[in-house]
């Protein structure tokens, strides 16, 4: 059983630390995860692709900083069409709407499980060009269209699957890959309510909204894969 300190981002004493092959970044992950990535990174470099990590685990509070900065103006928040979006004069209900489409409810993000990975192909980018983990960098003709295509065919293999592969009630997220077997222990483990409890304990003026959301699509907030 996954505890539910570890699959609310709160405790990550049973993740292990790992870097990135050719950066200096250091990140953790559940194990089983960790070997699987690495055994996809070993390939992606056979196929001319140097995969590097941007993001994996991410705790309750690093995610509680990002939702409360995008409410607060400090952070951009992207629209449908990855475009900065003003949202100063919108009602908080709907300001909270427009952050979750590119950003998990906290407690709720995959993130959390150490299972999941933002990927991409460090030298596919240009010389000095900004990483910006946008659905357009994956477009054909754009710098990660063939590392994209090289993903689409391989990840099942190790186990991998895009849980927001489609441009849906989420954001479409092409470099998010999650290791399936372990999420689905973590998801199977999981007790909404005592999630939504400990969110819910916070009072900024935006959990309301993030927890009426979530009691609203629960049954897919984590994805494609959450039903299986």
């Amino acid at each position: 059983m996954v505890t539910k300190e570890e699959y609310l981002g709160i405790d990550s004493s049973n993740l292990v630390k790992f870097q990135n092959p050719s950066e200096s970044l250091e990140f953790l992950a559940e194990a089983s995860s960790l070997k699987a990535l690495k055994a996809l990174i070993d390939d992606a470099s056979l196929h001319g692709f140097d995969l590097c990590v941007a993001s994996a685990y991410r705790s309750f509070d690093r995610q509680f900083a990002i939702v409360d900065d995008k409410f607060k103006g400090k952070r951009a928040v992207l629209d449908e069409n990855e475009q900065p979006l003003d949202i100063s004069s919108l009602s908080d209900e709907k300001k909270v709407l427009a952050i979750l489409r590119f950003s998990a409810v906290p407690g709720f993000s995959r993130h959390h499980f150490g299972t999941d990975f933002d990927i991409y192909a460090k030298n596919c980018l240009k010389d000095g060009a900004k990483l910006l983990l946008t659905a357009k960098e994956y477009e054909k003709g754009s710098y990660f269209y063939e590392f994209g295509l090289y993903l689409e065919k391989s990840l099942e293999k190790f186990g991998f699957s895009r849980p927001f592969g489609k441009r849906d009630l989420f954001g479409y997220e092409p470099w998010h890959i999650s290791y399936e077997k372990s999420a689905m222990k973590v998801i199977q483990s999981f007790d909404i309510n005592a999630a939504l409890a400990y969110l819910g304990s916070f009072d900024e003026p935006w959990v309301k909204y993030a927890v009426e959301y979530v009691k609203k699509h629960k049954d897919r907030i984590f994805g494609e894969i959450y039903g299986r």
